[in-house]
């Protein structure tokens, strides 16, 4: 049987913009995983090397 993964796309939760963010992300398209899965959606950004957590921004400000 064949498990399927959820993603999140990474950019739905990211302070900042991503058409002007210049970041350089890893998409799910590019991961290869076992024989017996796979991923539900071949667009989300699940690695990014700019991602900026709203909640830890949130922390830094507040904190």
């Amino acid at each position: 049987m064949e498990k399927i993964l959820q993603t999140l796309n990474m950019c739905d939760f990211c302070t900042h913009e991503i058409k002007s963010c210049g970041a350089e992300p890893v998409r799910s398209q590019n991961v290869t995983v076992n024989n017996k899965s796979r991923l539900n959606s071949q667009e989300a950004v699940i690695a990014c090397d700019k991602y900026e957590s709203p909640v830890e921004l949130l922390q830094k400000k507040f904190h």
